[in-house]
């Protein structure tokens, strides 16, 4: 899983000139979103498994996903999309997530992606980014990792040369376009940008080789001359200043509330998983004096202590979703405090969710027993993607800014993980 593509039309996915999105249905219905991707997850499950341990990037799944035709979900439908809400949305993507957290991861992320375009100045360029991504069906990854050095943006004829390296682009290298955000080397202002990531400039390494999340196609992208043309400029890109917006800034809350869905889900499958085991496959213990491990009273015990702290987890989580998409529905009049509330809530849930997700896929052993820890089964998975997923930024700081407002009533600061 390391090298690096340069992806061109000869390169797996999407190029330039392909009929993306002909012939694919928009879903604008809920329970078709939800129907889709139930059935998508079913398809996927007996082969995750081996997929997982190939970790190759997941091309084949997000094509899969793209014939759904879910991708324009967000987009509204006088543009030509879904016109369907977030709390559809990750409630579609849970069964995926319970299969594998690096295809919820993935998949969740164009959602993100796609939908933060919104959060932008240019109303005309984004209306019309939107209208694309509908008719072509473009899935969207992110090469926005705000730890690494930014990206230098040079004035060109009709728009700007990219250049600079992205580490941990979740979704880049399986993309057709990337957001992102890049500093001009001539005034020192930040934009924020969407880049073609099929074209030549656009360099995917291919690196990603991390103990879990192995199909979220997470590894490094450089940009080396790629080309952001004036119609992929979306404007004004700092978290902060005078010209700081609380919706503006309502991204970041996502992607830190996509991630307590993808610790939820994580945990979701992993007791499905031990309890299918358990009904099918485990062999009461000797000194148990039943004769069915699904009656011996240890097992039962924990799965519903581990399911009890699993379904608070989400319950939380689902509280901060409604949040998020009430304080998005009020747009640019979103004030301070209001987006404060929905930071806090999200924190907390990243407490609760990391320290439940992380319990359950470290326990699933003690449910299943010895013979389950077989490599063909691959339940091991779930703990290296509870993991792997939970280091994204540490939870330490999310606990101080629960504490913190519990104290004084401070929200948490606006920042690229606040």
């Amino acid at each position: 899983m390391t090298g690096s593509v340069s992806r061109g039309a000869s390169a797996p996915g999407v190029g330039e000139g392909d009929e993306v999105g002909e012939g694919i249905h928009v879903i604008d219905e809920p329970a078709a979103a939800i129907d889709a991707l139930a059935l998508l997850a079913e398809e996927l499950a007996p082969s995750i498994a081996l997929r997982e341990r190939e970790g190759t990037a997941p091309f084949d799944e997000v094509a899969r996903l793209r014939a759904t035709g879910i991708l324009p979900a967000l987009v509204p439908r006088e543009l030509g999309g879904g016109g369907l809400d977030w709390v559809t949305v990750f409630r579609a993507l849970r069964p995926v997530i319970r299969v594998d957290g690096g295809l919820g991861h993935v998949f969740a992320y164009h959602f993100v992606n796609s939908w933060r375009l919104q959060l932008n100045e240019n109303q005309g360029v984004i209306e019309a980014l939107q209208r694309q991504l509908a008719a072509e069906h473009l899935f969207w990854g992110g090469a926005g990792n705000p730890r690494d050095a930014g990206l230098q943006l040079t004035p060109a004829p009709g728009g700007f040369t990219v250049a600079g390296r992205k580490f941990f682009a979740t979704g880049a290298q399986v993309s057709d376009r990337v957001t992102a955000s890049g500093t001009r080397v001539d005034t020192g202002e930040k934009l924020a940008i969407i880049i073609d990531s099929t074209q030549p400039g656009v360099v995917h390494h291919d690196d990603w080789s991390n103990i879990g999340q192995r199909l979220s196609a997470s590894g490094s992208v450089s940009f080396e001359g790629a080309f952001v043309p004036d119609a992929h400029v979306l404007g004004f890109g700092e978290q902060a200043g005078p010209r700081y917006k609380p919706f503006a800034s309502l991204s970041i809350l996502l992607f830190q509330l996509a991630m307590n869905h993808l610790h939820v889900g994580i945990a979701e499958g992993a007791l499905a998983t031990a309890a299918e085991y358990v009904r099918t496959t485990t062999r009461p213990w000797s000194t148990s004096g039943v004769e069915r491990a699904v009656d011996d009273p240890y097992i039962r015990e924990l799965l519903g202590e581990l399911t009890a702290a699993t379904r608070a987890a989400d319950a939380l989580t689902w509280r901060g979703t409604e949040l998020l998409a009430a304080a998005a529905e009020q747009r640019w009049e979103l004030g301070d405090a209001e987006r404060g509330e929905v930071a806090v809530e999200i924190a907390a849930g990243k407490v609760v969710t990391t320290k439940t997700v992380l319990d359950v896929t470290s326990r699933l052993f003690e449910l299943t027993g010895a013979r389950a820890t077989g490599e063909s089964y691959g339940f091991d998975r779930f703990w290296r993607n509870a993991r792997t997923i939970t280091l994204h930024d540490p939870v330490a700081y999310k606990a101080q800014e629960v504490g913190d407002h519990a104290l004084t009533g401070a929200y948490p600061t606006p920042s690229g993980y606040s």
